[in-house]
């Protein structure tokens, strides 16, 4: 058996926006640990549009409840700009009553995951939407 194969880094890259630090530790941690993708992050939305027009992943999973620019707002930007619009964007918040779930999917988030999350079922859900 190759080993080379077995440190083999996916050419799927995901951005993650958050604002706070702590999740964004675990995210990194989670996809160093458990999955091959490439992980981009960002600590404020616009830096994130930013980044996704830079490095055009391949899903973006934004929280929704930041400092500066929301999720909300973050969003209407990514879905007027021609370069990124296409990217499907994923909300992962602690706001996560079924109003709130509803109104997310009705603005255009393609899903909306809650916090404190399953990692398993995060692992999963990322597989999943991913195609692996």
């Amino acid at each position: 058996m190759n080993d080379e194969l077995d440190n083999v880094v996916s050419d799927v890259t995901v951005l993650y926006i958050e604002d706070n630090p702590s999740n964004i530790h675990l995210m990194e941690d989670i996809f160093q640990e458990f999955l091959s993708y490439n992980l981009l992050t960002a600590l404020e939305a616009q830096q994130g549009i930013e980044l996704a027009r830079e490095k055009q992943p391949q899903l973006i999973i934004m929280d929704i409840n930041m400092k500066g620019m929301n999720g909300f707002e973050a969003l209407e930007v990514i879905q007027s700009d021609s370069d990124i619009s296409s990217i499907p964007v994923v909300a992962l918040s602690a706001d996560a009553m079924p109003h709130q779930i509803e109104e997310g999917l009705a603005k255009g988030f393609s899903d909306y995951w809650s916090k404190p999350f399953n990692i398993i079922e995060l692992i999963g859900s990322l597989k999943n939407r991913l195609g692996e």
